[in-house]
């Protein structure tokens, strides 16, 4: 296959090549006695993947596996912050690397050329650290780290993660800078609601849909300023789709759609008091606008109703949830934000090591089983965990790497599917069908 192929050369490069000119140029290797760069590299990358939560002694186990003999202490004696700054470098290095596999061709996704969702998590480091990582202080990690990242649900194409601050609010993060493509739709929550930005994409032709700010303004299509909550509260629909121009600026008006769908009073009362206590511990009260918004789901989109429906709207703003499940599976699965060592240097190693397995483990299984639209990237995740002896064999060259790659391939194709429900589809299916559960 021209995907393995291309998979096969990406990680030959990043173990071999990049690893060993990025430790030669920041002389983590000077003699090559136990360790050279690719080996080091398997270890720390591969041993954290298969056991997150390894100390020295589980890592020169897994040496072993890897064809190097070492001891705990040379384990430990590896893991710097020259070490640390090292991997970050192959992270970085990892992350301008575009994987590409056929995109999907069938349901609501394939009607535009890219659907990309942007978001970010954050992850407390020890307060030692905050020299290198700024967190927010007060009651809050004095270190910690944003990891920024573009998912193209139609491609699976991953741009991140991307380091920033925590301190730093989201659209800092560099993954924000990245070119959208044209006539591809942007999707994100309203931490990076900014109209600013929202006119910028509209005048390169890129679409978007997101959840609007509590202080939303918004005139009707004649430019009439448009009382929002007290429209809502009069109307009678399952589902409100409203031509408006978003701002409060004439001269900078933009043209779009507001979507809303109202919620159960439970969860109406629930936002309230989330309001409520949030302005409470900012100084403030919450204003009478936006608690009269409570009761509904809002989004705002400029695509043409002639292109998406109300309902397919709020099912396209559904799959940014896959967002929050792919962070998920970092940290629950890759475990990224927890560390067998109280040891600072050592938690920077595992840290980025643990991230540059998630990305490799994003390539391989966006290879193994992205033509499949009801994946499950947690069961796929789980599969290829019990693989990464194999993994390691193709890589070593004891195997040919494209042979395990189709081995790897085939187990995940057989076993990674969801099962079609008769009630509540999954988001696939829903995607597919371009039939929102969410409105029954």
């Amino acid at each position: 296959m021209e995907s393995i192929a291309s998979l096969s050369q990406a990680l030959r490069t990043l173990f071999f090549e990049d690893a060993t000119r990025l430790a030669k140029e920041q002389k983590v290797i000077k003699r090559q006695r136990c360790f050279s760069a690719t080996n080091l590299l398997l270890v720390l990358v591969l041993g954290w993947f298969q056991h997150p939560l390894a100390g020295p002694s589980q890592l020169a186990r897994f040496a072993h596996t890897a064809g190097v003999s070492v001891s705990k202490q040379a384990i430990v004696g590896r893991l710097s912050f020259q070490t640390a700054s090292w991997l970050r470098s192959v992270l970085e290095q990892a992350v301008s690397t575009l994987i590409l596999v056929a995109p999907l061709t069938q349901g609501l996704l394939a009607r535009f050329p890219a659907v990309i969702l942007e978001d970010a998590s954050s992850v407390q480091l020890p307060d030692a650290l905050a020299f290198l990582w700024k967190g927010c202080g007060g009651s809050g990690s004095a270190s910690s780290v944003k990891l920024g990242v573009r998912w193209d649900l139609r491609s699976g194409q991953l741009r991140g993660p991307l380091l920033q601050d925590g301190k730093s609010h989201e659209t800092h993060n560099p993954v924000h800078a990245l070119a959208l493509p044209v006539g591809g739709v942007w999707v994100a929550d309203a931490a990076y609601y900014s109209l600013r930005y929202l006119r910028q994409l509209a005048q390169r032709g890129i679409f978007f849909v997101i959840r609007p700010r509590g202080d939303l303004a918004v005139s009707t299509p004649d430019g009439k300023r448009l009382p929002l909550a007290r429209y809502l509260s009069q109307q009678t629909g399952k589902v409100i789709d409203l031509s408006v121009r978003l701002g409060s600026i004439p001269a900078l008006w933009l043209p779009a759609r507001l979507v809303a769908l109202p919620v159960a009073p439970e969860v109406a009362e629930q936002r309230r008091a989330h309001l409520v206590e949030k302005a409470k511990n900012q100084g403030h009260t919450p204003s009478a606008e936006a608690l009269a918004l409570a009761p509904w789901n809002l989004l705002v989109t400029t695509i043409p109703a002639t292109v998406l429906q109300a309902q397919e709207v709020l099912l396209l703003y559904r799959a940014r949830w896959q967002v929050e499940l792919l962070f998920k599976l970092w940290k629950s699965h890759g475990q990224v934000d927890q560390w067998s060592s109280a040891n600072p240097q050592q938690i920077l190693c595992e840290f980025y090591a643990k991230l540059l397995a998630m990305l490799v483990q994003h390539w391989v299984l966006m290879e193994s089983c992205w033509d499949d639209p009801h994946r499950s990237w947690m069961l796929s995740a789980d599969l290829l965990r019990d693989q990464v002896s194999l993994f390691l064999q193709g890589l070593r060259g004891r195997l040919p790497l494209e042979y395990v790659l189709q081995l790897i391939h085939e187990a995940l194709a057989a076993s990674a599917s969801i099962p079609a429900r008769t009630t509540c589809p999954s988001t696939s299916h829903q995607l597919l069908d371009g039939e929102y559960w969410g409105l029954t």
